[in-house]
């Protein structure tokens, strides 16, 4: 049997067992009830893989390359052309390397300056300045008008200077010397009559500074700032060596800066003038971290003064810190700015900053008969809060109101036991001090200006009953006006208001409230020569220091030379 005829078996087998529904069947009626809803439920998704990999044993490359084309493409929007410009015809203005400045006044004679200046395209900058002043002039004494005395005097100045850009920072140097001489003209001629070399007061400061500052401008990179300044006081009677170093760095939006300073004094050392021996050396050396942060808005500094004295009197060391804390914070964008906060510091007081206030005070001299007592001035706290604003067009303020607590506050008072009785000593106290300032500057136009200072000061003394030379209003304005670049004229009016304060009347310092002014006028010939008119203390008839009559009305002429 071949496998055709198996098959055709096979299939007639399987045909007698299948049959199909006849339309005579009845299947019936089947009820089904449903008794819920269905709800179909979804199973949650699993992931295989969290990267999913092709398996492919061909690989693609996504590289595309992008192509340039050579032709511009057309844009539809159509710009209208501006007009050119005009170049005003103006020739460059010369840079001018020397200014010769001199004349004569009634109560200056001669008056000069020198200034020198390099070419500012050269690696190294340099200059050199000199200027002399002397005067013959008398005055009438306080004591009687009948009989007039020497206030002659003499200033010398000079300066060196120079500038250099190199690879780690821009370096500085500086050295000076300015001679101040006047006849200490407070004395009785009465009772003294006096030659002009015992009345004589000579100041001589003498200075040498010397600074490295980085270039680096990035906050986020370090900067740093640090200078070495000495000087020097009538030939070795003061000498005082100051090195400072200031660091700043930002880093996640915070400012960090570092300040590290020592200074150090020596005195008596001069074979001409003599100290006592309490004076002769003192010690300050200082730490100022800080930290700047916005917060809120503003701009908080936070900081302190940490400083070791290792004063003239005393084998201790005394550790001071003082308080630097400081919030801005801007309301506007036309710039209303207001900032509040608390600060302290250590004022050290010497012959060098004291003469520069009263140059009448005990030099130490011979005949001077004594010698001041040094004390420095600590301000423990100092809490302020300020404003600064544009009020209108070209119109500027800035405001302060602070109170202190200050210790050792210098005051000077006459010295009835020195040779003659026409020297200061300075005497100290402790003091509330409240203080208002407030600056206002109005640029009216490109040729006129005009600024106003303004200063109130009380103080509540915890001895002294009364004292003198601290007024408690002062003001001072300014005007300047450009008429046709040719003549340029400014007056100066200024006030000194309550300079004499005392609680007991018997022992009360009268002196007269200032208010005076001062006129200069300015002739510009041409861009090199220029003609001055000079005057100063035009009202006068007050004391600036007791016995001392202002050398006023002083009128001065002068040409000026640019080379």
């Amino acid at each position: 049997m071949n496998n055709k005829q198996i098959i055709i078996a096979i299939c007639l087998a399987f045909s007698q067992m299948i049959w199909a529904q006849n339309e005579s069947d009845n299947l019936g009626v089947q009820e089904v009830q449903i008794t819920d809803f269905f709800i179909p439920e979804i199973p949650v998704s699993s992931k295989i893989e969290s990267i999913p990999t092709l398996k492919d044993t061909i690989q693609t490359s996504h590289r595309i390359n992008f192509y340039p084309l050579t032709k511009p493409y057309d844009g539809k929007l159509a710009l209208e052309p501006i007009k050119a410009a005009k170049i005003k015809g103006q020739s460059v203005p010369k840079i001018h390397r020397a200014y010769v400045y001199g004349g004569v006044g009634n109560m200056s004679m001669p008056t000069s300056r020198f200034y020198y200046n390099s070419d500012r395209d050269r690696k190294i900058i340099y200059g050199l300045e000199l200027g002399y002043v002397e005067s013959y002039s008398k005055i009438k004494s306080s004591f009687t008008k009948l009989q007039k005395v020497s206030a002659a005097f003499r200033e010398t100045d000079f300066a060196l200077y120079a500038k250099t850009d190199t690879d780690f920072g821009v370096l500085s140097a500086y050295a000076s010397r300015m001679g101040r001489q006047y006849q200490a003209y407070g004395y009785d001629p009465q009772i003294y009559n006096l030659e002009e070399s015992l009345s004589q007061q000579y100041w001589g400061y003498s200075s040498l500074s010397l600074s490295l500052q980085s270039k680096e401008t990035d906050k986020n990179k370090l900067r740093y700032h640090t200078k070495l300044f000495t000087y020097d006081l009538n030939e070795f009677t003061e000498n005082s060596i100051v090195w400072s170093l200031n660091l700043k760095q930002s880093v996640n939006e915070h400012d960090y800066s570092l300040g590290i300073s020592l200074d150090y004094d020596v005195n008596n050392h001069s074979n001409k003038y003599r100290f006592a021996d309490s004076l002769s050396k003192e010690t300050i050396f200082r730490l100022t971290p800080s930290l700047s942060k916005e917060i809120y808005g503003g701009v908080l500094d936070v900081g302190l003064d940490l400083m070791s004295v290792d004063t003239r009197d005393s084998a201790s060391v005394s550790i001071s810190i003082f308080p630097a804390v400081n919030y801005s914070y801007i309301f506007s964008p036309n710039y209303l700015k207001a900032s509040i906060g608390i600060r302290g510091s250590l004022e050290d007081n010497s012959y060098w900053t004291l003469s520069q206030i009263n140059p009448f005070i005990l030099n130490a001299l011979p005949h001077d008969g004594g010698s001041l007592t040094i004390v420095n001035s600590k301000t423990i706290y100092d809490a302020y809060v300020g404003l600064s604003t544009y009020l209108g067009y070209k119109l500027q303020l800035f405001a302060e109101c602070s109170y202190a607590r200050v210790l050792d506050m210098p005051f000077f008072e006459l010295d009835n036991l020195s040779s003659y009785k026409n020297k200061f000593l300075v005497g100290y106290d402790d003091v509330n001090h409240l203080h208002s300032h407030a600056t206002i500057q109005w640029q009216i136009s490109e040729k006129s200006k005009i600024d106003l200072t303004v200063d109130y000061h009380q103080y509540k003394t915890d001895s002294l009953q009364s004292f003198a030379y601290k007024p408690s209003f002062k003001t001072h304005l300014k005007a300047q006006y450009n008429i046709g670049d040719k003549i340029l004229p400014h007056i100066e009016f200024f006030t000194s208001i309550n300079r004499s304060h005392n609680d007991n009347t018997s022992s009360a310092l009268e002196l007269k409230n200032i208010i005076d002014f001062n006129v200069f006028l300015e002739y510009v010939y041409n861009s090199n020569i220029s003609a001055y008119f000079k005057g100063y203390n035009l009202i006068g008839g007050y004391q600036i220091w007791e016995h001392y009559p202002v050398l006023g009305p002083k009128v001065f002429f002068g040409l000026s030379f640019k080379l």
